[in-house]
């Protein structure tokens, strides 16, 4: 049998799906979770200004990694969490890369990267019957801030088969 793809995630889609009260959801999805030393720091950034983010050093199925620090040279202006994220997807074959942010999925994918994001989980985790519906998670992560172009919106809303 062969070894799972590794699935790493960046800052934003873990404090969203937190936010939803559906971060086991990745769990569900893809076993472990990978995520680097940066991603960890951003979320205690966060706790420590009061924000409700996850601590994911609760959850047993997500991993800390770091990438090379060589990997992290070809990489410039994006976040640390990032940035780190895509250095290791560039170390691990296969991986799966979650990230939100449009400028780090382009960088990503330059790099022949595999990437999703939040709204990509969604929607698996709704073809999984996971959960029921996609859309009423979209207007909840809008009340966190979570931004997504109304074209983006609808091309995942089709894909969940929740439009014609």
């Amino acid at each position: 049998m062969s070894a799972p793809i590794p699935v790493i995630s960046d800052t934003g889609p873990l404090s969203y799906l937190y936010k939803l009260g559906r971060l086991e959801l990745l769990r569900q999805l893809y076993g472990r979770v990978v995520v680097p030393p940066a991603v960890v720091t951003e979320l205690g950034v966060g706790h420590r200004l009061g924000k409700d983010l996850p601590d994911v050093a609760k959850y047993e199925w997500i991993e800390l990694r770091a990438p090379p620090a060589d990997a992290l040279k070809a990489i410039e202006g994006l976040g640390a969490g990032e940035t780190e994220g895509i250095a290791l997807a560039r170390e691990l074959p296969g991986a799966l890369l979650i990230l939100d942010d449009a400028e780090a999925r382009r960088v990503a994918q330059g790099f022949g990267l595999r990437v999703t994001g939040t709204v990509g989980v969604l929607v698996l985790a709704k073809d999984r019957r996971l959960i029921g519906e996609v859309a009423p998670e979209l207007d909840r992560l809008s009340t966190f801030g979570f931004r997504l172009a109304p074209p983006v919106r609808m091309a995942a809303l089709l894909r969940a088969g929740e439009i014609d």
